[in-house]
């Protein structure tokens, strides 16, 4: 008799021992970044301080530390995403939280889906406008070019058939220590949007004054503190996934986003405050 009992317990134990098959919940709530795909630092008066590790700096919670992550001159930029995909509702879908600073130093964010499913940023870029979308240049690209010695300056020349060098406006006679030590190669091509020159110098008296007129940067971009966009208790900018359009500058509807480029889009160096350069510190899901 106790033989017929005996099968059903042994059972029903090896059940309970068993691990359990359903799969994992997707998380809710509000997410920040997770993981950096790729991150090059352009040519700028930081770059002796920036290393590759400063990217764990944009992803979690920035309220748990105090760094940031410098992206340097025009083009440089960081590749980062979310651990799940953010859909595309109503009104600002994320914010990209900056350096609180006393200037905006405006960088274009861009956008993609996971479109082939592979957990990878390998699909297609589209670009989030701003404010300025219509008096920028899409089709921009900057080379720079390593100082051939100590005391030379960084040249660099562009798409538009421009050149010049790099100058150090403080703190160094020339820029020759603006090349970021882990670019190997002699020269650098970023291509990306250029946004209008950022500061206006009103000299007061023999003195140089820099800074950015209130309605040049409104909305639509990282580390810009006067837009109306900026929320200063966090230090992060708002941003729309409807705001995205493609190579063509057509408006593409996207049901969601995977990961973001954040990368600086203005080239000027703004006298004594020398080149203008974002500095990040991560991103956030607002649902």
């Amino acid at each position: 008799m106790p033989r017929f009992f005996l099968v059903p317990l042994v059972l029903l134990s090896l059940h309970l021992l068993l691990p359990s098959c359903t799969p994992e919940p997707e998380p809710t709530g509000p997410v920040y970044l997770s993981e950096v795909f790729d991150y090059v630092y352009a040519p700028g008066q930081h770059a002796s301080n920036v290393q590759p590790m400063d990217t764990q700096y944009v992803t979690g919670d920035p309220a748990l530390h105090d760094g940031w992550l410098s992206l340097g001159g025009f083009g440089g930029y960081v590749v980062a995403g979310f651990p799940r995909d953010i859909v595309n509702e109503e009104g600002a879908d994320f914010e990209v939280f900056a350096l609180k600073g006393a200037a905006p130093e405006p960088a274009v964010v861009y956008v993609m889906s996971d479109a082939n499913k592979n957990g990878r940023p390998d699909d297609e870029w589209y670009e989030l406008k701003g404010s300025q979308f219509e008096a920028s240049n899409r089709n921009y690209s900057l080379t720079y070019f390593k100082a051939s010695s100590p005391n030379e300056n960084i040249r660099w020349t562009d798409s538009e058939g421009a050149k010049g060098e790099l100058y150090s406006y403080f703190g160094a006679p020339n820029s020759s220590g603006w090349w970021w030590s882990h670019t190997a190669s002699e020269s650098i091509t970023f291509p990306g949007t250029r946004l209008p020159d950022a500061y206006v110098n009103q000299p007061v008296g023999d003195a140089d004054f820099w800074s950015v007129p209130p309605d040049r940067f409104q909305w639509g971009y990282a580390e810009n503190n006067q837009g109306t966009d900026y929320d200063a208790r966090a230090g992060s900018n708002l941003l729309d996934i409807s705001n995205a359009v493609d190579a063509h500058g057509q408006t593409v509807q996207l049901a969601a986003i995977r990961f973001i480029k954040i990368q600086t889009a203005v080239f000027q160096q703004a006298g004594q405050t020398n080149e203008v350069s974002a500095e990040i510190r991560g991103a956030r899901s607002l649902r």
